[in-house]
């Protein structure tokens, strides 16, 4: 039992890695095999609460340290080096992309693609809107659209763990609130205003449950009935992100470097061109070597049960 939960503990823990360094949460669960009973334990939390939080609570406490542990120094990357770091996000989203490609390959249909195209522009289109409606997103007061922005921000990075492909730094930098967000956790060891990060935190955790709850079950029917134009719908949302990921109102002002041309400017191209593509070989080959032992362990289990099968 004990051993049980410490392997919980511990893929908890890479799913908050994966989850906050751009990989994405939902495809490694997938990889380690329990994305199942994640989506299961929380979209049955209704029926049966007390056995979803029996199943569920280590890999959410393991998810959580995960996520704490990488706050600072993505929280220092974004602030001193916002364009490589972006880079290096968008680089591991894509090596993470494999996940959904495999799904998709050969299914290709017009529907299909005008789905993905739709999903596409609306994620681009979230970015772009960032980038002209404001300089940055912030978070620091409590007023009633920090409130919602903060309420929304939870339950949207509830898809980031609810579905396979899906990063939720990515995700806030396409919008502009990754150093926002950021900021609450890190300003309460800084001498930022607890109170007021303290219940913004907490408003994202309550768009967090809920929005896994609801996702959860949206996701449930879906790739249920529609499991094929769900994963386009999911690859167009995420390469449209990419795009947002460089065009955001939070990002906008680094690109001051390039202005004028620099050899500073030259340099911060070729680190990002240089981070982009480690982010992509690093993730692309680090779920495929997840995948490969996840395929052995189960033609060892299908052997064990034939040898076995044979013995009777």
């Amino acid at each position: 039992m004990r051993r049980n939960i410490l392997k919980q503990l511990i893929q908890g823990i890479i799913i908050g890695f994966a989850f906050i360094s751009g990989m994405g949460g939902g495809t490694v669960a997938v990889l380690m095999g329990i994305y199942d009973d994640l989506v299961r334990g929380v979209a049955d939390f209704n029926k049966n609460p007390k056995y979803s939080i029996k199943i569920l609570w280590p890999w959410i406490v393991g998810a959580i340290i995960g996520v704490g542990a990488l706050v600072y120094p993505i929280q220092l990357a974004i602030e001193h080096f916002p364009i490589p770091t972006t880079a290096l996000i968008v680089g591991l989203t894509i090596g993470g992309l494999r996940e959904i490609t495999k799904i998709t390959h050969k299914k290709a249909n017009y529907k299909n693609i005008l789905f993905a195209f739709i999903a596409m522009l609306f994620a681009a289109a979230i970015g772009v809107i960032s980038w002209f409606s404001s300089s940055s997103g912030t978070l620091a007061s409590l007023g009633a659209n920090e409130i919602i922005i903060a309420f929304v921000i939870g339950f949207v990075e509830s898809a980031a763990i609810v579905a396979p492909g899906i990063s939720g730094t990515q995700f806030l930098l396409a919008i502009g609130y990754l150093n926002a967000v950021l900021a609450l956790v890190t300003g309460l060891f800084s001498g930022g205003s607890i109170v007021t990060n303290v219940v913004l935190i907490f408003i994202i955790a309550i768009g967090f449950l809920v929005g896994v709850i609801a996702v959860s079950k949206i996701m449930k029917f879906f790739l249920t009935k529609y499991r094929i134009p769900t994963y386009f719908v999911l690859l167009g949302f995420i390469v449209g992100s990419i795009f947002a990921c460089f065009v955001n109102g939070d990002i906008k002002t680094s690109y001051v470097i390039f202005s004028p041309w620099t050899s500073a400017s030259l340099w911060t191209i070729i680190v990002s061109v240089v981070l982009l593509v480690s982010g992509f070989v690093l993730s692309y080959f680090l779920l495929k070597y997840v995948e490969s032992q996840k395929s052995e362990a189960n033609n060892k289990n299908e052997e064990m049960e034939n040898s076995n099968g044979m013995g009777n």
